[in-house]
This record gives structure tokens, sequence and C-alpha cells, in this order.
């Protein structure tokens, strides 16, 4: 009997807190298993970048692959994080010095080719026990397009793979950066694989979820946790007798020299941002439940980056405000951290007015937002360029006749362009977005329109 180990992370979305004491885990368990002579393999299923933190937007994704390195790590996959706020040249770069394998089936450049820095499939020998390895990745073909990439379905694309892969391996292990739903579907649907470790939803399977014969293991987000598949194999009935997930809370002390890396890491990324953006004369405050300054400077900003009639932003993709002085590009990314795009949105008259009615509710402000790229806390309210409206003094309520688009009255039945944030079209908070035609622009972050207009003013 042969005891075959995967030991995997997910979502870390550059949550450094918790990684010295994952790389002491990793590297306890490791000691263990080699003393024991058991073969391991280290995996990380994506999204470990995420561009809000410092590190990641400094060194462009440079210092995770570092200590991606550094802590070991055998094959990973990557998740939407990597793929889609990185431009084809920046993510080519951030994998040059790799010392681990990317595993991504689905990921083709424009031509029909594989990028250069993975392969859609390997098998692995862990002791005489021929291991398939899949990567998959969630498909975003509005966004993958705007870089230049076409992204697959993965179940189409996962099918011949699997077909081909069995009759050469003893076990398929699928590594899944698509989601909970998806996996449980794969499982389902799909005889051959038997062991499928997840990212994406930021599950935290505590023993795994085992659907028909396949085991899915899933460990959660922000590296508070680390999981540990354990496959029993049996080479003389050339079969797998047991599947085992375990979740690992990480409670061990850090490994003193990889938080001594991350936090050299962070300040040579946050020393690549000290490059002068603008120098303001006067302070910009911000308030999440208020019109500020700094909030209507980013509604502008998408109103006129999407040519779109309107502008609108939601106040809590500001964080803070800004001092007068000399603005860096590390102030804007510490106030809008987010890796949101602008989109632009055609609507009708009557769609604005109700989505001016939700933006002046309580719940719909104070909504404490997780995901969607959105990296604050709440909300806030919805800030308008080339818009205006009053509210009834007596209900709040907003007066359909008092709303102008560019200073003329809103005409109901009329479409209008709106320059805004993807994360509306992804959400269900203002229902008329997720409708409506939708334009994306990529890669520019809200960030980068910020100090666009910042650097313009007087």
């Amino acid at each position: 009997m042969i005891s075959l180990h995967f030991l995997h992370t997910n979502d870390l979305h550059s949550h450094f807190d918790h990684w010295g004491s994952l790389v002491s885990f990793l590297n306890k368990e490791r000691r263990t298993l080699r003393r024991q002579g058991e073969p391991y393999l280290t995996l990380d299923l994506g999204d470990h970048m995420d561009r809000y933190h410092p590190m990641t937007e400094g060194l462009l994704g440079r210092g995770n692959v570092r200590l991606l390195n550094d802590a070991g790590y055998d094959y990973i996959t990557i998740g939407n994080n990597e793929g889609i706020t990185f431009t084809k040249d920046i993510l080519k770069v951030a994998y040059e010095k790799r010392k681990f394998t990317i595993i991504l089936a689905n990921l083709y450049d424009e031509n029909g080719k594989r990028p250069e820095w993975c392969i859609p499939w390997t098998i692995h020998q862990m002791a005489g026990v021929r291991v398939g390895l899949i990567g998959l990745t969630a498909a975003f073909p509005k966004f993958y397009s705007l870089l230049g990439w076409d992204i697959h379905d993965p179940m189409t694309e996962l099918k011949p793979i699997v077909a081909a892969l069995k009759p050469k391996t003893d076990l398929i292990v699928l590594l899944s950066h698509v989601g909970l739903p998806f996996d449980e579907r794969v499982a389902e649907e799909l005889d051959g694989i038997d062991v499928i470790i997840g990212a994406h939803t930021h599950h935290a399977l505590e023993q795994g979820l085992t659907v028909g014969t396949t085991l899915i293991a899933q460990a959660g987000k922000y590296g508070r946790y680390a999981g540990h598949v354990v496959v029993e194999y049996d080479e003389k009935a050339h079969k797998v007798v047991h599947k085992g997930a375990d979740l690992v809370t990480l409670r061990e002390a850090p490994d003193a020299q990889t938080d001594q890396e991350v936090r050299r890491l962070t300040a040579d990324g946050v020393n690549r941002m000290q490059e002068q953006i603008t120098w303001l004369k006067r302070p910009l405050q911000v308030n999440w439940y208020q019109d500020t300054e700094i909030t209507s400077i980013m509604a502008d900003a998408l109103r006129k980056w999407c040519h779109a009639q309107i502008g609108m932003v939601n106040a809590g993709v500001i964080l803070e405000g800004l001092p007068a002085g000399a603005v860096t590009r590390y102030d804007i990314h510490h106030i809008c951290p987010h890796p949101i795009n602008p989109c632009r949105v055609v609507v009708t008259g009557q769609e604005i007015a109700e989505m001016i009615a939700i933006g002046l509710k309580k719940d719909f402000q104070t909504y404490e937002l997780k995901g969607f790229g959105f990296r604050g806390k709440v909300i806030g309210k919805l800030i308008f360029s080339h818009l205006t409206y009053a509210t009834d003094p007596e209900s709040g309520e907003v007066r359909a006749a008092t709303i102008r688009v560019a200073g003329a009255p809103l005409d109901l039945k009329k479409k209008y362009s709106i320059g805004t944030i993807d994360v509306f079209t992804m959400g269900h908070f203002l229902p008329p977005i997720v409708r409506a035609r939708q334009e994306f622009y990529l890669p520019e972050t809200l960030r980068d329109l910020l100090a666009w207009r910042l650097s313009e003013l007087d």
C-alpha cells in the first residue's frame, strides 16, 4: 500500500498574514513525510496574487512567485486574479523565474497556442504511481478577450484530456480554479477523476466532499487554512482503495525567514510606487455616504474614459482621502486598491431613476460587499457625473421630475450611456446594469483612471 500526499492552498489573494505559519506547516509536514518515505506534492490552486496588496502591485506578481518558489511548491494553476488583472506581458515576466510548473488547460493565445509558461496536464510519478494532473481556471471570456486571450469552456476542455489520460495513469487529480458547483458537476458527470482540489468559491471543506467516487477538497481563503489530501493506492491490485481530506487551521509559529522575506518584498513593492502623480493644492476628503470632490472626480473619470453621457461610481471605492502636497502612485493605490475595471453600459431613463432610488437606500449604502474585485468596507452612496437629482424632504425618496442629465430633464424612455465599474455587472446590486449591454475596458483599473484625472487638476 502506498500513501500519496497532496498539500494544497488556494485563494491567498495576497493576504500574507499567515504565510509564515503556512511555510512552517508545510516544512514540518514534508519533513515528516520524507522520514516516513511517503511521496508528496505541494500545490496552489490560484488567486495567489491580488493587486490590492502593495507587494503584488509594486512588483507586478514577481514577489508572489518568489514566495511560492521559497515555499517549495511543485505545481500550481492560476485564478482570475492572475489571468485578468495582469496583461500578457506582465504575467509572462512574473512567471519567468518560477521553480514550479503551471498546469492550465483552457487558456490560449489568440493564435490558438497556449502560453509558453504553462502546460495543460502532466503525469507525475509518485513512488511508481502514475498521477495525472490537469489544471483549469474559471472562464471570463469578455475580460480575457480584451487582454488578447482565448479562454475555453473548462468542461469542454476537460473531457478529452481525461479520456486521453485514463489509460496512461493510475489516478487523476484535477486542479480546479472554477468553483465548487463546477467541481460537483464534474464529479457527477465525468468518470475517471479521483480527486478534485478546488478553489475560486472560497469553500472551507473540513474533510472534503465526496460526490460519487470523486473526492473534492478546498481550503477556504486568505491563507487561514491548508489542505492535506491522502490517497491510498494498492500497487498490487492497481487501484485506489481510500481517499481522505483534512482542512488544517494554521497555528504553527511563523517561519522567521519567511516573515522577513514578506516584509522585504512588501517594502520593495512600496518603494517602486513612489513616483509622483500630482501635487494637490488642497486636501481631498472622502465620505462613503456623501458627495465629495474626490468621488466626483472618480465618477467623472469613468464618464470620460468610457465616452459616456453619465459617470457613476459608489463612494466606497475610495477608502481614504488625500492630504495636500505630493501624491505618489503608492498613495493612489493605498486609497483605491481594487482590481476593478471600467465598464460602459446603456440603460433607459426609467432604469436610471430605478438605480438612483436603489442607491439611496440605507441597506444598499451600508452593505459590506465581499468579492467581485471590491477591497473596501461598504458600497456607500452612488456618486454621479453629469447627472443631478433632488429628494423629497419628508420621504427622502428621489423626485423623478428633478433628475437631469447634463442639465436637461431625464427622458424616462430614452437610452443613456453610463461609465461605471464592472462590479455592478456581476452582482445583484443594480439589476438594470446586470441586464444592460456591457462594454469592458482592460487592463486599466479604477486607480489608473483616478491617477489620470488627478494629474490634470489645476
